[in-house]
């Protein structure tokens, strides 16, 4: 069971990378499963629940995941709480449900973004029913990041401290000079993590997914501009 985790602050566009993230898996697995002819698909939901996303809000309700779910993918949701935090049992209880009862291949968390995902991965990893090493995603917004950095900076730095991938977001809405400073902020904040640009308010390229996803075995640094 392969687990990503998104963090990242509220409004850096999380969502919506992981619909374009759960759409890539998807269509993945469906023309694997054309390619090896075991089965007739009419429908990427038929293959469910090959993939679970668990969607973590702060407060009573959210709207994140009814967004989520409009996609047709099985969703669960964590609310009141922050899972690295106060909803830490919870979530381990709930994920090693899904490891015994749906099995998917693929699990994605989405955090709150006062969440520190490093903190949900060292517990799922010690209490966890899977065996897959944990990959942590930080989603940045490179139009917002010296407000934020400024605002919450503990909480900023370290969202990009424990990333495996740092997607640099909202390019579109920053000029050359702004997306280079925050790339070289991230870079000394975090030199091993692969950095990459992107604007989730366009179309992801299907590269970005399998890099972060290890399908194509690639360590060369993707760069959408």
């Amino acid at each position: 069971m392969n687990i990503i985790i998104f963090g990242g602050f509220l409004g850096a566009g999380k969502t919506s990378l992981i619909l374009s993230l759960a759409s890539f898996l998807i269509q993945k697995n469906l023309k694997e499963v054309h390619q090896n002819d075991q089965q007739e698909v009419q429908s990427p939901y038929l293959q469910s629940p090959y993939l679970v996303i668990i969607e973590n809000e702060i407060g009573e309700t959210g709207i994140d995941h009814k967004i989520l779910r409009s996609g047709g993918y099985e969703v669960r949701e964590l609310f009141a709480g922050c899972v690295c935090c106060t909803l830490a049992a919870d979530l381990t209880v709930m994920l090693n449900e899904i490891a015994d009862t749906l099995k998917p291949q693929w699990v994605i968390i989405e955090c709150t973004g006062l969440a520190y995902p490093g903190n949900i991965a060292d517990t799922l990893n010690r209490y966890g029913k899977h065996s897959d090493p944990i990959r942590i995603v930080t989603v940045v917004d490179a139009e917002r990041w010296e407000e934020l950095a400024e605002v919450a900076p503990i909480l900023v730095e370290k969202q990009v401290q424990e990333a495996d991938v740092v997607l640099i977001n909202k390019i579109d809405l920053a000029d050359d000079e702004v997306i280079s400073l925050v790339e070289d902020r991230i870079h000394s904040i975090n030199a091993s993590a692969k950095k990459i640009r992107l604007s989730g308010s366009g179309m992801i390229p299907g590269s970005v997914w399998r890099e972060i996803t290890g399908a194509n075995g690639s360590s060369e640094e993707v760069t959408e501009k």
